[in-house]
């Protein structure tokens, strides 16, 4: 499934440097983005995170983050600014500690061994970006998109698959035409669908790559 989803971000990305080169003047970019997350509910005291807790918690809510994205150009019709659909990739990792490995605790030989806590999550959203300053300042704002969310290790219920909705707010300062840099605040909230809500906030920088 991961295989297929950057497949269709390579082939999205193609299309729209060498298909679409008047959108290209409303700037387009592909971002590299390092980040804080903060998970809402941590997920200690679960089957698969650490045998409910019965040789310690692996309770950390939030330790880096690791994303890349791109901001296709749509139109600069609606309103001052340009209207951008973003496509973003993320990995989040909250917590890694030292536990009893429930594997080995169904066989009857208890181990303990770090179990990552992580989240993979693919973003599809709507992006509004406002240029000032001859367009080298330029905040933006993410009003709701689609997040699709798959979390590590499986629920209690053996389930891992998520749906929720992406919130982001930042601004960047174009370096020069090729390159910005920048800062945001972004917020996933989970439905719960796998019987656990894994929701998290994030602050972070970002390097992007003008097109």
């Amino acid at each position: 499934m991961v295989k297929r989803l950057l497949c269709v971000v390579v082939a999205t990305f193609m299309i729209s440097v060498f298909c679409l080169p008047a959108r290209a003047e409303l700037g387009g970019q592909v971002f590299f983005r390092y980040a804080w997350p903060e998970l809402s509910n941590t997920r200690g005291n679960e089957v698969f995170t650490d045998t409910l807790g019965a040789g310690g918690f692996n309770n950390d809510d939030g330790q880096w983050a690791l994303s890349a994205g791109l901001d296709i150009p749509i139109t600069s019709a609606i309103g001052p600014g340009v209207l951008l659909g973003e496509v973003m990739l993320e990995y989040a990792k909250f917590s890694d500690k030292r536990v009893i490995q429930t594997t080995s605790a169904l066989l009857g030989a208890p181990t303990t061994s770090k179990v990552t806590v992580s989240e993979l999550v693919v973003v599809v959203a709507p992006k509004y970006r406002f240029d000032a300053m001859d367009g080298k300042l330029r905040p933006w704002i993410i009003p709701a998109g689609v997040a699709f969310m798959v979390n590590s290790p499986p629920t209690n219920d053996t389930t891992y698959l998520d749906i929720g909705y992406h919130l982001g707010i930042g601004a960047e300062y174009m370096v020069s035409e090729l390159i910005s840099l920048g800062v945001d605040y972004r917020r996933t909230i989970a439905s719960g669908e796998p019987d656990i809500k894994a929701t998290y906030s994030s602050f972070g920088f970002y390097v992007g790559f003008n097109f």
